[in-house]
């Protein structure tokens, strides 16, 4: 149920998750995880390896499916309208896929063309990107060649780039 009053207010949580759980088969990943983000937070959500943390973050982006009583996404309902959450959101998993055989120029401007950016204003936003994570010198050559941490740059550059509301 989506309450358009209450769609990105200053007074609506960033994210609420209640009861979520996700099985694969019958291992449990993720059991009855409940917890709200307010607005402006920033929330660290901390585990051991394999306790279900990038599981519950999938799950939150609607990138898996998993059973829970509600997950609100800047004042959206998963369930009702996944699409405008994956709109508001910005995802930088810890392994990003991206197209190696493209620059990152290219591959800024791919992502922003899948957001709706176009023209100006989407060559705009991935100078400003790249300018932000001080790529300039290095946007044009192909991803295969970029460092680690480049493509950790370039990923975050990606996530940012529809200037999401919610950023994972």
């Amino acid at each position: 149920e989506v309450n358009d009053e209450k769609i990105g207010s200053s007074d609506t949580p960033a994210v609420v998750v209640e009861h979520l759980t996700k099985r694969y088969g019958k291992v449990v990943a993720v059991r009855d995880v409940s917890f709200t983000v307010p607005r402006g937070e920033f929330f660290g959500y901390l585990g051991t390896n394999g306790a279900g943390k990038t599981t519950t973050i999938k799950v939150i982006a609607g990138l898996l499916p998993a059973d829970y009583e509600r997950i609100i996404v800047d004042g959206i309902d998963l369930r009702a309208d996944p699409l405008a959450v994956k709109a508001r959101i910005g995802v930088m998993l810890e392994e990003p896929p991206l197209y190696e055989r493209l620059t990152g120029y290219e591959f800024l401007e791919f992502v922003g063309g899948m957001y709706g950016l176009d023209g100006v204003a989407l060559k705009r936003r991935v100078i400003e990107l790249i300018d932000l994570i001080d790529l300039a010198e290095d946007a044009g050559k192909l991803i295969i060649d970029f460092s680690r941490g480049m493509r950790g740059k370039i990923a975050l550059a990606a996530a940012l780039i529809h200037r999401p509301r919610v950023l994972f």
